[in-house]
């Protein structure tokens, strides 16, 4: 039996050992990353390398492309096991499955239409040779596949398995780096190095995959059609707002090289590109610090008190660090990228300082992102989201022509500040309040967005 006011066991390692092999493995996977980084950005140049990282970080332009399903399947994964275990959760992961992989096979179709029209340099604003055509489809196709691959991950946290979640992702970078090595044994040109790390996060998706369908149980049953009984049930009604959620997260933080890259200079692309980078490897602790609540608040539900004195809590530390983090962020990334790309892409002390204030505003936000995910909640955030993405876009847009790629950060921190945070530290209280008890089945058909 789970006491609201404290954490089990097994929360308390997923809390404490995903976070704490994010912060020790980060030297290691920072230097897997890095090191691939300046491979590319010495093969291609800095013009190519702006594009290139533009299509092998599309999984983070577009973390919705899943359509707010794995937020469901995160939820529903915390009931698979223990004292609030639900036996329709099982039926929401098949349901998912099903519904991924059709998405999938409709954007591999897309990509493949793209490809026969030779149309990619108007969907990504600009072009580096003959080879993006085939090159940028084989990237689109495997970015179509970490999709549903994506779900393993999620069902690992959802099980309080968040540390072995953090290993399995740590160890994409190592496989793109494989990847890149290969690519440039064989003298690819350098378009093609735009799949390395794409193909090292599916990969390690794939993994994943089989750790999580073995220790939750599901196995292969996980690819099986739903119940009999659960056919007629809308177990994924509702993702809807999950997704509009998802939406806001990119827009917040990585849109701006698509915009640029429409807008702008493939060197302001490029700058932006390798701050982002930089800019990654300081998100990932804190996303993987603030995930591990998910299930830790979807099981507490009922007990609003406790969950909205851990909101501030959690809320107050992840400030805390990432102020110190973000001053840490400016005064490294300038030296930072000049090592990475051997002094041809500069990046500015105000750009580093645009993406401090990203970061900073992102985690102040992310305790809410994690907590409200009942259905009016989601909505809720849904709205502010909308906001914060039509604030975002219109201010980076008159920002970059004066300011170029510093001032698309800015804007993009601005907008995180005054439509997401303020409105959190405002109203997530009253609305954790107004929840209706519920008993204990409730909280997965609330996951299940209606």
């Amino acid at each position: 039996m789970i006491e609201p006011d404290r954490l089990a066991p097994a929360e308390r390692r997923a809390l404490l050992y995903g976070p704490l092999y994010r912060i020790v493995g980060t030297p290691a996977v920072a230097l897997l990353g890095l090191v691939n980084t300046a491979i590319i950005v010495r093969e291609t140049g800095e013009a190519v390398f702006g594009l290139v990282s533009l299509v092998a970080t599309i999984t983070l332009v577009f973390p919705f492309a899943d359509l707010g399903v794995g937020a469901t399947v995160l939820s529903a994964s915390a009931m698979l096991v223990g004292p609030h275990r639900d036996e329709g959760a099982a039926d929401v992961i098949r349901r998912a499955y099903r519904v991924l992989f059709g998405i999938a096979a409709a954007l591999i179709t897309v990509s493949l239409g793209v490809m026969a029209v030779d149309g990619w340099s108007a969907v990504v604003g600009f072009a580096s040779g003959p080879d993006d055509r085939w090159a940028i489809t084989v990237g689109a196709c495997i970015f179509a596949l970490t999709i549903p691959a994506g779900l393993g991950p999620r069902i690992l946290v959802g099980i309080d398995r968040n540390p072995l979640a953090t290993l399995v992702l740590m160890s994409c970078p190592g496989f793109g780096l494989g990847l890149t090595l290969l690519l440039y044994g064989v003298n690819a040109s350098g378009i093609w190095y735009a799949v390395s790390a794409l193909g090292g996060l599916l990969i390690g998706q794939t993994v994943g995959t089989v750790l999580a369908l073995r220790l939750s149980g599901l196995g292969l049953t996980a690819f099986s059609k739903v119940s009999p009984s659960r056919q007629a049930s809308r177990l994924l009604a509702g993702s809807l707002w999950l997704f509009l959620v998802g939406v806001g997260l990119p827009i917040g933080s990585q849109s701006g090289r698509i915009l640029l890259a429409h807008i702008s200079t493939p060197a302001e692309v490029s700058r932006y590109a390798l701050m982002a980078q930089i800019y990654a490897i300081f998100w990932q602790v804190l996303s993987t610090a603030a995930l591990a609540y998910w299930p830790i608040f979807v099981k507490r539900r009922e007990a609003t008190e406790v969950t909205v004195r851990m909101w501030w809590r959690l809320t107050g530390a992840l400030g805390a660090v990432t102020a110190a983090g973000a001053l840490f962020l400016v005064l490294l990334a300038p030296w930072a990228a000049r090592v990475l790309s051997g002094g041809r892409i500069s990046v500015s002390v105000w750009l580093a300082a645009g993406f401090g204030a990203v970061l900073l505003a992102q985690a102040l936000h992310l305790p809410a992102m994690v907590l409200l995910t009942r259905p009016d909640e989601a909505r809720w955030q849904a709205l502010w989201a909308l906001a914060m993405a039509t604030l975002s876009i219109g201010l980076g847009c008159a920002a970059q022509e004066a300011f170029g790629a510093a001032g698309v950060a800015f804007a993009s921190a601005f907008a995180i500040f005054v439509a997401q945070v303020i409105p959190d530290l405002l109203w997530v209280p009253r609305l954790v309040r107004r929840r209706s008890r519920v008993d204990a089945r409730e909280p997965l058909r609330a996951a299940q967005l209606r």
